[in-house]
């Protein structure tokens, strides 16, 4: 029986989708997930919690280390819950990542026959991300923004990111002084007091100056309150002139950053993107992909794969502000795109047009499951997923098994749910072609995939 504090040597044999080391103890192979480890490393821990499937093992030790762990670039590492393999070699990452999305479809989904041979690599492992959402705490010496420590709502200040884009990277510590400045009153997530709950910077790719917006716990109106105002003035003048500040108002009790209502209080309030060979714009709330240049390459994969099958007629869900839509339009014949959030769906409309596929797209602003009922009529050639994280709902997936297109593209940030939902349409007649890992997010354990889908004859 383990013992909290037992002091443990253990061989680490793989690492879960958190990027922790996985290792087994005893006859009955007990679980103990090891922050820190890589695969192959002999570790010595501290058991630092236990449960009743599994414990926490940590790190006093390395008794013997992979041939490809490296020092991490960044200070906070093992502090902030952002990058949790930058201890492993960019070659290694990849393996890693590979490794996440095969065994994630092998232990959830039951899919043991589809495996992707490799992780396609990012043209940039650094300075990449054109959005970071930091959150805001009062501390000893004033407020402060940072990251949250993985699993908790304990702010890890922070005066640098190295997997910023550099015009975001360079406001962290101007943000930290201003409020240190101007003492503006902040939201305690345990209480649901305060007044800003965030500061969420987002700009272009490679360049550019960064748009700043401002998440307050209040509710919805058509200015922000007086008390703020300076401080919002303040965030002009690191912003922007055309992306501007703006404020958002969310007072949801929960851990969503933005709420539905955003008002700009300088620039335009949108940023201009250029990916791959389209141009677009997108608004503060939007989602977009925080990697631009992989984005890209992942997306022609998908259009690739819609011309190898020879699919005119497309139904694309979770479409977003339309980056993806771009690319599978071009040479179809008509492409039904769903989104349901409003922003996004006006700039979905506008970047159709500004890109000369307004007459092959049709945008359709409403949820995933009510469009896949409302278009259970129509016949498409393939549908294009992209869901959030928590995948697509049952209605989604019944849905689907109604229009039945002979193909279906499932793009995906998360292993886990990819498989559950691959598992669901193999037993509905399914048959998973190809699944290919992109990486998305370096540094991070995170995995991007794009999944293939035939019906079977």
């Amino acid at each position: 029986m383990l013992k909290h504090g037992q002091v443990l040597k253990v061989d680490i044999e793989t690492v879960n989708s958190r990027g922790q080391g996985i290792a087994r103890f005893g006859g009955e192979r007990f679980v103990l997930f090891v922050p820190g480890a890589l695969p192959g490393e002999v570790v010595r821990g501290r058991v630092a919690a236990l449960k009743k499937s599994y414990g926490v093992l940590l790190v006093e030790s390395l008794e013997e280390a992979h041939e490809a762990r490296i020092t991490p670039a960044c200070p906070w590492f093992g502090r902030c819950g952002g990058c949790a393999v930058q201890h492993a070699s960019y070659e290694l990452q990849l393996e890693l990542k590979r490794s996440i999305l095969d065994q994630a479809l092998k232990r959830v989904g039951g899919i043991s026959n589809a495996t992707s041979e490799r992780c396609e690599g990012s043209p940039v492992i650094w300075k990449y991300r054109n959005k970071a959402s930091f959150p805001v705490a009062g501390m000893d010496k004033g407020a402060a923004i940072g990251f949250y420590r993985e699993g908790t709502h304990d702010l890890v200040r922070v005066d640098q990111c190295p997997v910023l884009e550099p015009a975001l990277g360079e406001l962290i510590s101007p943000l930290t002084e201003l409020l240190k400045e101007t003492g503006i009153e902040v939201y305690d997530p345990r209480k649901g007091s305060g007044l800003l709950r965030h500061i969420v910077v987002r700009g272009r790719s490679g360049g550019g100056k960064a748009m700043i917006v401002a998440v307050l716990n209040t509710p919805p109106a058509d200015r922000p309150p007086e008390r703020i105002r300076p401080f919002l003035f303040s965030l002009a003048k690191m912003a922007g002139e055309d992306e501007g500040v703006v404020v958002n108002f969310n007072t949801s009790p929960g851990n969503t950053i933005f709420g539905r209502r955003s008002i700009p209080i300088t620039g335009t309030g949108r940023i201009s993107e250029r990916i791959g060979p389209f141009s677009l714009s997108y608004g503060p709330t939007s989602f977009f992909q925080v990697n631009t240049r992989q984005a890209a390459k992942l997306f022609e994969a998908a259009s690739e794969q819609l011309d190898i099958a020879g699919s005119d007629k497309v139904l694309e869900l979770y479409s977003g502000t339309g980056a993806l839509t771009l690319f599978i339009a071009k040479g179809r014949q008509k492409v039904v795109a769903v989104e349901e959030w409003p922003e996004s769906t006006d700039f979905l409309r506008r970047n159709m047009e500004e890109n000369g596929s307004g007459e092959v797209v049709d945008p359709v602003g409403m949820a995933a499951e009510r469009a896949v009922k409302a278009l259970s009529g129509r016949r498409f050639d393939a549908v294009v997923l992209d869901p959030p994280r928590k995948g697509c709902s049952m209605e989604v997936l019944s849905g689907l098994t109604k229009i039945l297109p002979p193909l279906i593209i499932y793009i995906s940030c998360n292993p886990a749910t990819l498989a559950r939902d691959a598992s669901f349409l193999c037993e509905k007649g399914y048959l998973l072609r190809e699944v290919r890992a992109f990486d998305m997010f370096p540094q991070t354990s995170h995995v991007e995939c794009l999944s293939v889908f035939e019906r079977g004859k």
